[in-house]
């Protein structure tokens, strides 16, 4: 790992996090790895570890963090918030630095305003699609009775995602998001 040069230390970052979110509490880690060893993310991710993200926002050494995009890596599980014997929720941490680095112009992976989009559209991430039998029929949401999918009441979702600032996301232009 390279030399960690003390004059990048953001001594303000603990309230800057707080702002966002009182639940994280990065200051109160003690690094029982707890978080780490639970977090699915971490399995598949070597260089992603929830508790090594505490420290470095406790220390205030958030640049490499923000500039690196491992903070994506998350997949806001929640395991290492109810993992942690201290409560220091990893997981608001991690959401409050990638709200930090979007405040900061660093666009997020390309998925994400196209998800957001989706959510906007369909209520959900993912489209509905027809599933396989062991057969290879494909069957469709009415032919297994499922009950009808969607958004039940249209203007009022749009209105919540415009008060959580979906048009925002979704005006992010082709360019200003991450390949």
């Amino acid at each position: 790992m390279d030399t960690i040069e003390y004059s990048t230390r953001d001594t303000e970052i603990i309230s800057k996090i707080k702002t966002i979110s009182e639940e994280a509490k990065p200051e109160d880690c003690y690094t029982c790895l707890k978080c780490t060893n639970g977090c699915p993310a971490a399995k598949l991710f070597e260089e992603f570890a929830p508790h090594k993200i505490q420290v470095a926002a406790h220390m205030g050494f958030i640049d490499e963090l923000i500039n690196s995009g491992i903070l994506w890596y998350c997949f806001t599980c929640y395991t290492c918030q109810t993992r942690c014997p201290q409560k220091t929720s990893p997981v608001q941490t991690i959401m409050s630095l990638t709200n930090i680095a979007v405040s900061w112009g660093i666009s997020p992976p390309k998925i994400y305003p196209e998800m957001i989009k989706t959510i906007s559209e369909e209520g959900a991430i993912l489209k509905p699609r027809e599933v396989s039998t062991i057969d290879f029929d494909f069957l469709s949401r009415d032919d297994l009775d499922l009950p009808e999918r969607g958004i039940k009441n249209p203007t009022q979702f749009k209105e919540a995602l415009k008060v959580v600032g979906l048009n925002e996301i979704l005006a992010l232009k082709e360019s200003e998001v991450q390949k």
